[in-house]
């Protein structure tokens, strides 16, 4: 398994969220994980709940989550607002 696939197994990410890339600074103790989507993803509208909703754009943003045994984790994501 590798390390993208184990983190986003812990994280219980499901398609069509995917992880991009992982960054762990022992030095600074701090882990960071990029999360992304596949292109073209449809998503379902969180306020009439209609599914198949386009991406108009994105917005990125970081979230503190807990931490890896000592580290710091961040995960950042671009964060999709969609068109219903």
């Amino acid at each position: 398994m590798s390390t993208t696939q184990l983190f986003a197994s812990a994280l219980g990410l499901e398609t069509p969220w995917k992880i991009t890339d992982v960054q762990f600074d022992a030095g600074k103790h701090r882990l960071d994980i990029r999360i992304d989507f596949k292109r073209g993803s449809k998503w379902k509208c969180p306020q009439c709940s209609k599914d198949g909703c386009p991406v108009h754009d994105t917005q990125e943003r970081t979230w503190r989550h807990l931490n890896f045994f000592e580290h710091k984790a961040y995960i950042t994501a671009r964060v999709p607002r969609i068109t219903c």
